[in-house]
């Protein structure tokens, strides 16, 4: 099985880039299940994907993506150019003009997560309810 904790090692444009701990504390104990978010770093081949597409898509930031959504093309991102090891988080639309990506943001990976987990709470009651 492959490792579960591909954080961008081998990739030279993030290697400034310091994740936050609370983040890097999650991945080494364990990534909460954040249904309809699916996270990255356990799918090293997929973390890469969208590395290089926002990338190219969007060549004037610097986004380092950690998690995906399952029914869009929105995926989470830290703020690359921020070394401080306490990034804001982007909400990012994939495959559209440069200047409509941003679909809002947390001022921290913790808000970001609390958010998240909420929503992945509320998903699952809905999805539940269908069944």
């Amino acid at each position: 099985m492959g490792s579960e904790k591909y954080l961008f090692e081998d990739y030279s444009s993030l290697s400034n880039f310091k994740f936050p701990q609370p983040y890097l504390d999650l991945v080494e104990k364990g990534l909460p299940d954040i249904d309809p978010w699916w996270w990255l770093s356990p799918h090293k081949n997929s973390a890469i994907y969208w590395a290089d597409t926002l990338r190219k898509q969007f060549p004037s930031r610097m986004l380092v993506p950690f998690a995906k959504h399952g029914g869009s093309d929105d995926v989470v991102c830290f703020d690359g150019s921020d070394i401080s090891g306490k990034p804001k988080v982007f909400y990012i639309h994939s495959f559209c003009p440069p200047g409509w990506e941003q679909r809002g943001e947390a001022s921290s990976f913790a808000e970001w997560l609390e958010k998240t987990e909420t929503e992945a709470t509320k998903f699952k009651t809905e999805e539940g309810a269908q069944e």
